[in-house]
């Protein structure tokens, strides 16, 4: 049985990707920060699945070691890394972003997903067909303003996956991919849009772009986009 681990797993895309791959038969490490959530989604779940609450925000490098430490000895190996888990805020100009809104935007959007491949990097060689997924949000692109650590972290993180890909040499087994929902109706979107957009499409909408990225070939550096 594959096991994967899911960051955000109680967002929008997060419960329906995690109902997807449960179906499935994959074993889930669902990791979110409020446990109250991940016990909700754990009742919603007839597979094998573990329940992680974890702080990615607060939790230092120690803690990411301890975590893959944990995984190591309840399940020796993993095969895959989905990273959803991500905070934004409302649009406002960067300058009026406060130390810790900038600081938690960093370390959530950009150095959690660092921290946990390098922690479990070992754990995915060990695995089958390895692979670490990152989710993308093209928007901060097309308009740069107001986007403040979220637009700044996304920017940060296109240009340390291509590196992780680049230095591929080094951990050949694994295979990486991004994936762009684009607008989906999530607590995320609306917490940049509150009033929510026509256009925007259901969370369950992304899950086969997901699905794709678990399957697909690791080389090149696979492209998932809504």
């Amino acid at each position: 049985m594959k096991t994967i681990l899911l960051t955000g797993a109680c967002g929008g895309i997060g419960q329906a990707l995690a109902r997807a791959l449960d179906a499935e038969g994959y074993h889930l490490l669902l990791l979110d920060l409020d446990p109250l959530s991940l016990e909700a989604l754990d009742g919603e779940l007839r597979g094998d699945h573990t329940l992680v609450p974890f702080d990615l925000w607060r939790s230092g490098y120690d803690a990411y070691t301890r975590l893959a430490k944990m995984i190591a000895e309840d399940h020796g190996k993993l095969d895959a890394q989905i990273h959803l888990a991500a905070v934004c805020g409302g649009l406002r100009p960067l300058i009026h972003d406060v130390p810790e809104s900038w600081l938690q935007g960093l370390q959530v959007n950009l150095t959690a997903p660092l921290w946990l491949f390098q922690t479990q990097r070992e754990l995915l060689e060990a695995g089958t067909n390895p692979r670490v997924i990152f989710s993308l949000h093209s928007q901060h692109r097309v308009q740069s303003a107001y986007w403040h650590s979220y637009g700044v972290a996304q920017a940060a993180l296109e240009k340390l996956i291509a590196t992780l890909h680049a230095e591929k040499h080094a951990y050949p087994a694994i295979g990486f991919a991004t994936v762009d929902p684009g607008w989906v109706d999530t607590p995320l979107s609306r917490a940049v849009y509150p009033a929510g957009q026509a256009h925007w499409r259901a969370a369950e909408a992304a899950v086969p772009l997901y699905l794709d990225a678990l399957r697909g070939n690791p080389e090149p550096l696979e492209q998932h986009h809504a």
